[in-house]
């Protein structure tokens, strides 16, 4: 009988010995998030250090308490609010890129089919879906449709007369 006590005891002391153990790890291991969070939404070694004793002195409570008084975003996120805010601030260009003429050298706007100076023609554009196309071509490559010199001088196809 007394060696089954003895057995018991010792298997009892075990499993809070291992429970123990067990809460321990869990502790440590939640310190170290609670630590590594710190120093990602902060560079301030005290807070970090702050966090580290926050996380430990009221055990599993603390991490709740970090949970509320920690900064709101990482460091990572702030930059990225900053770039962005940095974007929107910028002023937009508003000045169309532009080339010179190959004919009479000036200045003129990318998109622009004819040149307001000379009158050279660059493009023109589709019939259909107002598209930019270049001289040569004889069908639009957005909208199938027939735009070279045959396109506009054929007539459509008349029905054929009965008979």
């Amino acid at each position: 009988m007394k060696l089954l006590a003895d057995t018991s005891a010792s298997l009892i002391f075990l499993g809070v010995l291992l429970l123990i153990l067990y809460v321990a790890l869990l502790l440590v291991a939640l310190a170290y998030n609670v630590v590594r969070d710190a120093r990602r939404r902060s560079t301030s070694i005290p807070f970090a250090i702050f966090a580290f004793l926050l996380a430990f002195v009221p055990p599993f409570l603390g991490a709740l308490i970090y949970l509320v008084i920690r900064p709101p975003r990482t460091l990572a996120e702030e930059r990225s609010l900053a770039l962005e805010q940095q974007i929107l601030e910028e002023p937009v260009s508003g000045t169309p890129e532009t080339r010179p003429c190959p004919t009479c050298g000036r200045d003129i706007e990318e998109d622009f089919v004819i040149c307001p100076y000379c009158r050279t023609q660059f493009a023109r554009r589709c019939t259909v879906c107002e598209r930019r196309l270049r001289l040569g071509w004889p069908v639009c490559p957005y909208c199938a449709t027939e735009v070279g010199a045959h396109a506009l001088s054929a007539a459509p196809p008349r029905a054929p007369a009965p008979h």
